[in-house]
């Protein structure tokens, strides 16, 4: 199942309240399949006409990573943000555009943790053998 088809049910069953507002942040990250800064998703709630406060985007977002329904990247130093399944997973990370793919976590050794993989994506991989020919 992909993050955009989560359920509502899923998507609070991690013990914190559905405000109007963390809806309204959690449904920009559903939206996205690169990681995004918080004041990116406070600039989409402004485009969409559901403009909220820099400082309340921030506590949501917040709540919602302590929720375990978002997760944290690091894209040159900054924090960003993007939604995920609730099963347990792995992140394969495209270096070059910055698209995120959940892969189910299968037969991983004992004791060892992966949090994510880099490579390249097949569309930018495209884009390489394009360019070099």
């Amino acid at each position: 199942m992909g993050v955009t088809a989560m359920p509502d049910a899923q998507r609070w069953q991690a013990g914190i309240r559905a405000t109007r507002k963390r809806v309204l942040v959690l449904d920009v990250l559903l939206a996205q399949d690169r990681p995004i800064t918080t004041k990116q998703v406070y600039d989409e709630l402004s485009r969409r006409g559901q403009p909220i406060a820099l400082t309340t985007a921030y506590r949501a977002v917040s709540s919602l990573v302590a929720a375990g329904l978002v997760h944290v990247f690091s894209q040159a130093g900054e924090a960003t943000y993007r939604a995920c399944g609730p099963t347990r997973h792995h992140h394969l990370i495209c270096r070059d555009c910055g698209l995120v793919v959940e892969q189910e976590e299968e037969g991983r050794p004992d004791g060892f943790t992966v949090e994510a993989v880099y490579g390249i994506c097949a569309s930018c991989a495209r884009g390489q053998q394009q360019a070099g020919s």
